[in-house]
């Protein structure tokens, strides 16, 4: 059972001239409901008030029908970090997200879909600009945890986080092959199942990439290149292809 929970708050100074705000910490879990324990390795993400705002008026916009009965905070100017205040805009953030994880044409919803990824990875491609591929790879799994609790395995959102995790071994020059390791192999394992036509245009470069992991760490290849080559005789295009990267951001621009 997907389940959300607003477990802490926190005061974060601005900077750069932005004003102080606070940070939501929000857990994702994927609950048994049959022997009733908790996800024993939950996802936490922070979200600030204008995050849940957007959420809802995007929802409001695209599913005003199912958001009826929930009410929202309004924004104020002052007061913001009453504790009163917190606490009821964490209730009423939790209420939003309960009905999120019980619908799964708003979990579907461009809105939704924005709030659980936009902000991990607006971050993550800042760091893999800068070069800085450690960190990047850190926020894109932390972002893939949360993914894969809230949408399928072989859903978009959750391939496209999976194949940038493994872009990122791609990007470093080599530097990160091994920590990819196993998520170019759970991406492969995967897209055994896949049949989506977009999806599948990410799939010969997902094989570009980890065929060039494989060489990195010296393991034995043959399979991915037959694959490649299996590709070839079925007339797809598998030569002179985009980088992973440039291909997720592709698919990414088609959500």
């Amino acid at each position: 059972m997907l389940k959300f929970e607003i477990v802490s708050s926190r005061t974060v100074e601005g900077v750069d001239k932005e004003k102080k705000f606070v940070a939501y910490m929000l857990q994702v879990r994927q609950d048994s409901t049959e022997s009733r324990v908790f996800d024993p390795d939950p996802a936490n993400v922070e979200r600030r008030y204008t995050h849940f705002l957007d959420l809802y008026n995007g929802l409001k916009k695209d599913c005003p029908s199912l958001l009826n009965n929930i009410s929202f905070p309004r924004k104020i100017v002052v007061g913001n970090f009453d504790p009163n205040l917190i606490s009821s805009r964490c209730a009423a953030f939790e209420s939003l997200l309960n009905l999120i994880a019980s619908e799964s044409r708003l979990r579907d919803a461009p809105a939704a879909i924005a709030f659980f990824q936009d902000v991990e990875l607006k971050d993550a491609r800042k760091l893999l600009n800068e070069g800085k591929f450690d960190q990047a790879l850190s926020l894109l799994e932390t972002s893939f945890k949360l993914l894969n609790k809230v949408y399928t395995d072989r859903s978009r959102v959750v391939l496209s986080v999976l194949c940038r995790i493994v872009a990122c071994a791609g990007s470093s020059g080599g530097a990160l092959a091994g920590p990819v390791e196993k998520w170019a192999q759970l991406a492969l394992r995967r897209y055994e199942a896949v049949s989506d036509s977009d999806l599948l245009l990410i799939y010969i470069p997902l094989l570009h990439t980890c065929i060039s992991i494989w060489e990195t760490l010296g393991r034995d290849k043959s399979k991915l290149v037959d694959e490649l080559n299996s590709l070839r005789r079925k007339g797809m295009k598998v030569d002179s292809v985009p980088s992973l990267m440039e291909a997720v951001d592709s698919l990414d621009g088609t959500i």
